[in-house]
């Protein structure tokens, strides 16, 4: 089932799971639908809708990639059905919280004018949970939203005033009076609610405040709108002044109780301290579970909320029986359950025949609270009480499910950022009255919350402290996490007043060889794939065909998260303080060093897969994995240098390559050389008896790196350098690489050396060392560094001008390359080739090379390249006389480009798209993308392609006859002719002849000169 809720930040779920969907127009066009689930939405009213300045100009293609990526989204195609007329949402729309506020509004009111107070407050009560924040709040700003959100609004209002009404009702009086005059001040104009305040004040034995409130209303009503009261009002006040006992407070409903029966309590709830913040979905969700399944469970981590939640839902529970509370934490295993129950049901020493009677018939909500200790025992318990009374439901709370059939588990999750800092807020407030968040306290208290994972019961301790600590002072020692956040003096269960103590209550359920599981994961920085975690468990003693068994077990138990890539890839990560925890644990054990030792030898595995891999048919696999584990490898490389440096130097040089093709040249080079100056360093002797992790060498004092290795370090330093433009210290680590290895690197040392030299604009240099190296790389059967050495060749030759020359270096390098399947070779040769043919006019050509070379960026996950790619492939396709194909490969670079944030791309893709859409004669999606991107340009301080817009603009000024158009084209001929831009600069000319000589050509669209065409 698919649910989405727009009251706030869009939060879309299928089958309980929640999905990503894409911010801007992707998510626009999914709350569009939503609001009319269930309905078609014409295709031409979503374009007027969602894209309002380019309404005229946004094409059905558009809309249907926006619709295809949603599908995509939400797994299913068929959640998104129609096509050319339009699209609906194939979905209830009790399925939407926006639609499902609405039908609960007119239930409420239909249910209070009908005399059921209560259910009419369970109603209302049910739909302003769902209100989560700013209304449609990811919807974007769109005219078309108004509407929405005022009906919205005045909803929210209305269920408000409907709640308060049935409470009324019920027979609450003083208690409301304050809610009452607080929205009578924000809302003053709004009768209903200045009737329930009188009527409340009254029956709170206010007579005098219930008269001076109608004055009150009279008066501001008479100011502001010239009116009296209505009719409700004036009799109210009728009423009050004779002290009519229909205004009497209404008795309040109580059961009916069987003859020979004594009245029992309605449940044991506890009152909270404090308010849920951040769950109202959580509410919503977990409540409409217990009204249809019998046995739900609450799933989650130590700290995240479980029992605040369920007692929350409990409390607003439809029960006849009341709902009961059973604390089950200090329950011992294997101890029998039922006097426990009953403890909680009021029952002394209570057998199982008396708890099951206590309630029977009378459809009670049992509560059972820290259940995840006694999973093997509790099960049948419950399967006793449900199937000896229909009327009986249970609600539980576990960091594992109970594995029972029929059981419906909710996993609650931490909280958002957004919401955590709201907690955090609020907790703090009621330590310290003066506390505000504000631009100075505003970014900690975000790192703060990021850092406690979102766990509520962490971020109320830290917020704790506020009283005596300022919260940069909380966020520096968060390092020493578990003696910041305890709360001894706190009225909190145990377990509860300090994070150690609710992670440790996990910790120890757990069985050695899951224990073990948790430390091999506090090794990892960023997470681990399976392979990884396997490695470090087998090293810490447990068996390779365990290990899978171990991160299910803890992912059932909420200690383990799991995340799935798009490509499938799977990792297995611990939540910040748990990870602390585990590190402390695993340094008690004293086996810190073995599983640090075994995740360094892992990354060093890695690395010397990456350092042949790189360079071949399985790039991409490398190049991924150097980006998902930066993090990891840097922790490796951290260990490592003090504790196995010539592991680290096998680290440092295995993943450069990868480091070179990401561009992470200068951090890259850093890391190079750090690990060689570690390994190269002096020395002591590692302790007797110091055990050897798996995978890693032992160092000694006096161990000496080879002279060959030491040189390879070098020239990949040198590299990394000259690539991030640090041309003198890579001249110097190359020279220095060459005279530790004489002949011994010979070739390889003049081929980077040759890649500076280019970088230095001393191409000639460069043939030259090329020229010397070549003959070597053939005779040693070297395919890659041949391939290469053409490469650079190629790119000399052509920096001299000798472009044949250069496009033979091409061919050449493409002939050893593409058999290896290195994409980040052939995206180079195949660009190269492609400007070439750009510039010889042979476009069919150009079309070729440049599309093979956006296909190789996007298959190394390159989108910033890749839409540079598409936007020449574009310019090419244009060239060689398809039109069609060069817009829509231009729309293709401008989503690419905006999808990975590079809006300059984006800017000059979306220029030449309206220029290309300008000769279509499509002249108003033109003139609004080309106004968009050059609006960039100046938030921007300006770019490459801004002259160009300039002309864009002049040119549909010129084409719709509009005044001053001829100057504009002007401006735009001296502006690209300071900037040496000769195409702009033609185009512009030829633009402002016609105009200047009176043509009427350029007034209709797709009649223009050859040259402007191009």
């Amino acid at each position: 089932m698919l649910t989405v809720a727009v009251l706030g930040a869009i939060d879309v779920r299928r089958d309980g799971t929640r999905l990503v969907v894409p911010a801007g127009k992707t998510t626009e066009v999914l709350v569009r639908l939503a609001l009319d689930a269930g309905v078609l939405v014409r295709g031409e009213r979503l374009i007027e809708d969602l894209w309002p300045e380019q309404a005229g100009g946004v094409s059905r293609n558009t809309l249907q990639s926006k619709v295809s990526r949603l599908r995509r989204v939400l797994g299913d195609p068929g959640l998104v059905v129609g096509g050319g007329a339009g699209y609906t949402l194939a979905v209830e729309p009790r399925c939407v919280d926006a639609l499902e506020v609405l039908r609960l509004a007119e239930t409420a009111t239909s249910l209070r004018r009908a005399g059921d107070a209560a259910a009419a407050e369970r109603a209302c009560g049910t739909a302003l949970a769902m209100f989560r924040g700013d209304l449609l709040a990811d919807a974007g700003d769109g005219a078309w939203l108004v509407p929405y959100r005022t009906r919205l609004e005045e909803t929210r209002l209305r269920l408000t005033e409907e709640r308060l009404a049935a409470r009324l009702g019920l027979g609450a009086a003083a208690e409301l009076i304050g809610d009452l005059e607080g929205l009578v001040a924000v809302h003053p104009l709004r009768e209903g609610l200045w009737t329930l305040l009188v009527t409340a004040l009254y029956r709170a034995g206010r007579q005098a405040d219930a008269l001076e409130a109608c004055r009150r209303v009279r008066r501001r009503l008479a100011d502001e709108l010239g009116l009296d009261p209505g009719t409700e009002l004036r009799d109210l006040e009728q009423r009050i002044l004779r002290h009519d006992r229909g205004l009497d407070t209404p008795a309040r409903e109580t059961p009916a109780v069987p003859a020979g029966q004594a009245m029992t309590v309605r449940g044991n709830l506890p009152a909270l301290s404090a308010s849920l913040v951040g769950r109202e979905a959580d509410l919503v969700a977990v409540r409409r579970l217990v009204e249809e399944r019998r046995l739900v469970t609450v799933t989650g981590p130590a700290g995240v909320g479980k029992t605040r939640l369920a007692i929350e839902v409990a409390r607003e529970a439809r029960t006849d029986g009341g709902a009961w509370l059973v604390r089950l934490e200090n329950t011992p295993v294997g101890a029998s359950l039922w006097p426990g129950i009953g403890e909680a049901f009021g029952l002394s020493a209570a057998t199982e025949a008396m708890v099951l009677d206590r309630h029977r018939g009378s459809g009670v909500l049992v509560v059972l609270d820290n259940c995840e200790h006694l999973v093997e025992t509790l099960p049948d318990t419950v399967e006793r009480m449900v199937n000896a009374d229909p009327g009986v439901r249970v609600l539980a709370t576990s960091q594992v499910p109970l594995g029972m059939d029929g059981e419906a588990v909710y996993p609650l999750e931490p909280l958002t950022v957004e919401d955590s800092v709201a907690l955090f807020t609020r907790r703090a407030a009621r330590r310290r009255a003066s506390f505000r968040l504000d631009a100075a306290t505003g970014p900690v208290v975000e790192a703060v919350c990021r850092s406690l994972d979102g766990l509520p019961l962490a971020i109320e301790l830290a917020a704790a402290r506020v009283k005596v600590l300022s919260v940069q002072e909380i966020a520096r020692r968060l390092d020493d996490r578990f003696t910041l956040l305890n709360d001894p003096a706190g009225h909190r269960p145990p377990r509860r007043r300090t994070l150690r103590a609710a992670i440790a209550w996990s910790y120890d359920l757990l069985f050695p060889d899951d224990q073990k599981g948790l430390w091999a994961l506090a090794c990892f920085s960023g997470g681990a794939p399976l392979a990884a975690a396997e490695h470090v468990l087998a090293a810490l003693g447990v068996p390779a065909a365990s290990a899978v068994d171990v991160v299910a077990r803890l992912a059932e138990r909420s200690l383990v998260g799991v995340d799935v890539g798009t490509a499938g890839t799977v990792r297995y990560r611990l939540l910040d303080s748990v990870r602390a925890f585990c590190q402390e644990k695993l340094t008690e054990a004293g086996e810190a060093a073995t599983a640090l030792g075994a995740h360094a030898a892992w990354y060093a595995a890695a690395a010397d897969r990456a350092a042949q891999g790189a360079r071949g048919a399985g790039q991409a696999e490398h190049l991924e994995l150097a980006r998902t584990e930066r993090a990891d490898i840097d922790a490796a490389l951290t260990w490592a240098a003090t504790h196995d440096p010539l592991l680290g130097l096998r680290i440092a040089t295995g993943f450069a390559w990868t480091w070179a093709i990401l561009g992470a040249g200068p951090d890259a080079a850093l890391r190079v050389r750090a690990a060689l100056t570690a390994a190269t360093a002096p020395t002591a002797p590692l302790p007797a008896g110091t055990a050897t992790p798996a995978g890693a060498v032992p160092v000694s004092a006096g161990t000496a790196v080879p002279a060959r290795d030491r040189a390879g370090a070098l020239l990949l330093a040198g590299f990394l350098e000259a690539s991030g433009g640090d041309l003198d210290q890579a001249t110097a680590d190359i020279e220095e690489a060459t005279r530790l290895a004489g002949d011994d690197l010979r070739g390889v040392d003049l081929l980077y050396l040759s890649f500076v030299r280019s970088q230095q604009g001393r191409a000639r240099d460069a043939l030259t060392l090329l020229a010397e190296c070549r003959p070597r790389f053939r005779r040693l059967g070297l395919a890659w560094e041949e391939g290469t050495c053409r490469l650079l060749t190629a790119w000399a030759e052509i920096a001299l001008g000798a472009t044949d020359r250069g496009k033979a270096a091409c061919d050449e390098a493409l002939s050893l390359l593409a058999p290896l399947g290195d994409q980040w070779a052939l995206n180079h040769i195949e660009a190269m080739l492609g400007a070439l043919a750009q510039a010889e006019h042979r476009f069919a050509d150009a079309t070729g090379h440049l599309r093979r070379a956006a296909e190789a960026t996007h298959a190394l996950g390159f989108a910033a390249a890749e839409a540079h790619h598409l936007t020449n492939l574009a310019r090419a396709q244009h060239q060689s006389g398809d039109r069609p194909a060069a817009i829509a490969t231009l729309e293709r670079a401008v989503d690419t480009a905006r999808d990975t944030g590079d809006l300059r791309t984006a800017a000059a893709a979306g220029v030449r798209l309206g220029h290309f859409l300008r000769l279509a004669g499509d002249r108003s999606r033109a003139r609004s993308i080309v106004r968009s991107a050059r609006h960039w340009y100046a938030g921007a301080g300006g770019g490459d392609a801004v002259t160009f817009a300039d002309y864009v603009l002049a040119a549909l000024d010129a084409d719709d006859g509009m005044p001053g158009a001829a100057t504009r084209l002007a401006e735009v001929v001296t502006a690209a002719r300071r900037a040496q831009d000769t195409e702009t600069e033609l185009l512009a000319l030829g633009t402002l002849a016609r105009v200047d000589a009176g043509q009427r050509g350029a007034a209709r669209p797709g009649v223009h000169e050859s040259s402007e065409d191009q």
